[in-house]
């Protein structure tokens, strides 16, 4: 019975830990830190292209 608890327990911490940090919406989200990086790369990119023309 203790083993039961200890596996629902991990498995409820491990699906608060996913749905907060990786998939939510907020600044701390490894979702938005992507998009920070996408972003941070694709204007990188661009001001290369820019200072060649």
């Amino acid at each position: 019975m203790k083993n039961l608890i200890i596996i629902i327990g991990t498995i409820l911490l491990g699906t608060t830990i996913v749905g907060t940090f990786i998939l939510g919406d907020g600044e701390n989200s490894l979702k938005i830190a992507a998009e920070n990086v996408v972003s941070n790369g694709i204007s990188a990119i661009d001001s290369v292209y820019e200072e060649g023309n």
